[in-house]
Formats: C-alpha cells, sequence, structure tokens
C-alpha cells in the first residue's frame, strides 16, 4: 500500500505530522519488539497507518506509546468481529417471536451467567448489565459461562467486540486496568454504555475509513413503519479493512466480511422479506451509511451511572381504535396508527406504562435510537425528534408507531 495524502491533516504523534510511515512501523518495532514485527508489518496495521495519515480532521496521539496502544485496539476488535461473524464465539440473533431466547453467557433456563442480569425481569429483551460486584475482567472473556453464547442483536454485538477489542488488542492487565474507569458494562442499549466512549469521535465519509471504525448502515427511513418487529432497520457494522484488490468489506452480527454492494443488497432483501408489498425505489441512496464513528480510547473516560430500571416492569394496555383516534393517532395501513408530534409521558400514560419500561428498539444505531415496548396485542415504537433527548425525558417530543396484532386491527 502506498502513501497518500499526508499533508496539513492526519496523522499526529507528540505534535508532530507522520509522513514517513515506513519510519512510524521501526519506530513501533523499537517500542513494542521484535515478537509484534509481524502485527506491525501486517496489511491490516499498514492499512491503519495509511488511512490514519489520510484523515482530513487531524488523528492527535499524545506519545508512540499511545498510538500502539491505539492500534492494537483497533486490530483485537477486528479480530473479535471476526469471531463474533465467523462462529468462533457463539453469538446468533434472539428472536422474541419464534426464538431463540435472548441470553448472555449460559446454556442453562437462566440464559444469563451469574456476571450479567437482565435489565428487565424475565429477560425478554436483548439487554444486561453486568453484575455490579463481578470483575470486568470475568464478565467479558468470551468463554462458555461469561460473554458466551451470545444470543442478542447488532448493537450489543458490537458493544462486545468493543470490549473484547480491548481485551484481545491489550491484554488482561491493561483491560482490567481501563475497566475500573468506566465502570459498569452494558450490552445492548447505547445509553450510558461505556462502550460509546471509545466511539465518540464522529469522522466524515469523504475520509476513508480506518479499520475497527463503527458504521452504521442504514436500511430504508420507513422500515419500522412496515417492520416494527424486524431486526433490520439497520446494521451496526465494523469496517475490517481492504481485500488484496483494494475493496472495502464491512461485518456485522448477521454479516461477515461483505462489501458495500453486498451489504446494501442484504439489507435491501431484508426490507423486501418484512416490508413487503413496499419497495426500495432507489437502493443507492435509501440504503445508505448515516454514521461514523472513530474507534480509539479515550484520553479521559468517564464512568457511566447506572440505567434506572424498573423492578417491576407494567404490561401495559392497548386503547380502542376510536381512543387512539382521538389522541391524534391517524392509520397509515390497516392495522398500523402513528402520531407524528407526542411526548412520551402522553405515550406512557395512554398505553398503562411508565418511561422505564421503554426498552431500545433492535438494530438502532449509536445516534438517535429508537424506544419500543410490546403490550398484549400490539407493539409501540416511538422515534425522537431531538436525537439528544434523553430516551425516557417524559418531555421528550417523539413520533408514536402503534402496529396492532390481528384481533385487536379487526376490531
Amino acid at each position: 500500500m502506498t502513501i497518500q495524502t499526508l499533508v496539513k491533516h492526519g496523522l499526529l504523534i507528540e505534535g508532530l505530522l507522520m509522513r514517513d510511515t515506513a519510519q512510524l512501523k521501526l519506530d513501533l518495532l523499537d517500542l513494542a519488539g521484535d515478537e509484534h514485527k509481524e502485527t506491525i508489518q501486517g496489511r491490516l496495521a499498514d492499512e491503519i497507518i495509511v488511512t490514519s495519515a489520510a484523515q482530513t480532521q487531524p488523528r492527535e496521539f499524545p506519545s508512540l506509546k499511545h498510538f500502539w496502544e491505539n492500534l492494537l485496539f483497533r486490530i483485537g476488535a477486528v479480530a473479535s468481529m471476526t469471531a463474533l461473524t465467523s462462529g468462533v464465539y457463539d453469538c446468533d440473533y434472539y428472536d422474541p417471536a419464534t426464538g431463540p431466547e435472548a441470553r448472555l453467557g449460559s446454556t442453562d433456563s437462566a440464559r444469563v451467567s451469574s456476571y450479567w442480569a437482565f435489565e428487565t425481569p424475565g429477560g425478554t429483551d436483548a439487554d444486561w448489565q453486568q453484575v455490579v460486584t463481578e470483575e470486568a475482567l470475568a464478565a467479558i472473556l468470551p468463554q462458555n459461562g461469561h460473554a458466551l453464547p451470545f444470543r442478542g442483536e447488532c448493537a450489543g454485538a458490537f458493544q462486545l467486540t468493543v470490549f473484547w477489542g480491548l481485551l484481545n488488542g491489550l491484554g488482561s492487565e491493561r483491560f482490567s486496568e481501563i475497566a475500573s474507569q468506566f465502570g459498569t458494562m452494558l450490552v445492548g442499549p447505547w445509553t450510558d454504555n461505556p462502550a460509546t466512549d471509545f466511539m465518540a469521535e464522529k469522522a466524515p465519509f469523504q475520509d476513508p475509513p480506518i479499520p475497527g471504525d463503527y458504521m452504521y448502515f442504514k436500511n430504508k427511513d420507513d422500515y419500522l413503519d412496515w417492520a416494527p418487529d424486524g431486526f433490520w432497520q439497520g446494521l451496526n457494522a465494523m469496517y475490517m479493512g481492504q481485500d488484496m484488490l483494494g475493496t472495502r468489506h464491512y461485518s456485522g452480527m448477521g454479516a461477515s466480511w461483505l462489501s458495500e454492494q453486498n451489504l446494501r443488497a442484504s439489507l435491501v432483501n431484508a426490507y423486501y422479506h418484512d416490508c413487503y408489498p413496499h419497495i426500495v425505489a432507489c437502493p443507492q441512496s435509501e440504503v445508505r451509511f448515516t454514521i461514523r464513528r472513530l474507534l480509539q480510547i479515550p484520553s479521559t473516560i468517564t464512568k457511566q451511572a447506572l440505567p434506572l430500571n424498573s423492578a417491576h416492569p407494567s404490561k401495559g394496555t392497548v386503547p380502542t381504535i376510536t381512543t387512539l383516534k382521538a389522541g391524534g393517532y391517524e392509520a397509515i395501513a390497516r392495522d398500523t396508527y402513528e402520531n407524528q408530534r407526542s411526548t412520551v409521558n402522553e405515550c406512557t400514560t395512554l398505553f398503562g406504562i411508565t418511561a422505564l419500561d421503554l426498552h431500545q428498539q433492535q438494530s438502532s444505531g449509536l445516534e438517535n435510537p429508537a424506544s419500543r415496548f410490546d403490550a398484549p396485542g400490539a407493539t409501540i415504537i416511538l422515534t425522537y425528534h431531538d436525537p439528544e433527548a434523553g430516551r425516557r425525558d417524559p418531555d421528550a417530543v417523539v413520533r408514536v408507531l402503534v402496529k396492532l396484532k390481528p384481533s385487536l386491527a379487526a376490531g
């Protein structure tokens, strides 16, 4: 791979612009030792270095050691995603309707290891938090009885690869040191999740992606209107690097080492399957990347607060169609109603639940994730007008979608 565009912006270490990537590799070899020679001279490390240098925004590191650690983190994350999508790590989707059920770290009926707890009693949703009395290292080990097997969805899968990337890239001692700073791990929700500290910096799409980067590939915008129980509103994906012909490849739960063209085809096919008879008229513009975040170890790590949860979740009730219409809901299909402008409080009151009963919609991206609630006879989806609004803020303005089950829709 040749050096490209190493001027004005790009990779800065100790304030110096790194123009000579060959010398940088020699410096890394001096720092890390001959045992890391194969890693430093590998194709993946080469692409990480060259694409870091080609960014239009500065990629700054206070020392060569910090850059080396971030390089290992990215390589560890890519290796972890490869293991997750290839079956080396026992990971797959859950499906609350048909099975398998959500589980993390256990093959028994509890569906959760001693290191993790479901955020909601009963474990119908794929969201967990680390048991606070357990060590992070033991909780995240990619082994049966710890963090495997995993049955969840693509947001939780990506978060696991962040934690596994730290462990596999930096080793157990350094992982434990970092984990002591970020606190309790979550798997599934984006809100209050320490994994997001390692994906905090946005990056422009016109720059070449760096292997390990977080990339959200979004399906057609109306996917949830027609498939609120579907898992393919988008894919939380990782950029995995180029193949030998220079084609970029991406991976995420259910998608392994796909080019952008093949990734788009997969999501379009999912749309046709889940949203029939609706179609994707222009796949190139309607199914596309919408988020890119740099994967990096932050200079300052903030310990996240534990999310509030309901110890006694509400079952909720579904009002009659007459009541829905009186409350500002309009039919967009025979069994589907929407209110384009409501609030979290108005919605939860109408359906007899609390804000703590809301959960993240599966396959939501890092930015502005939707919330959902499954009531007897209906699925309720909330999308937020303000991306920065708290997901459970009672005053947050939301669009509410209600998908009725056949028995209620007939009424």
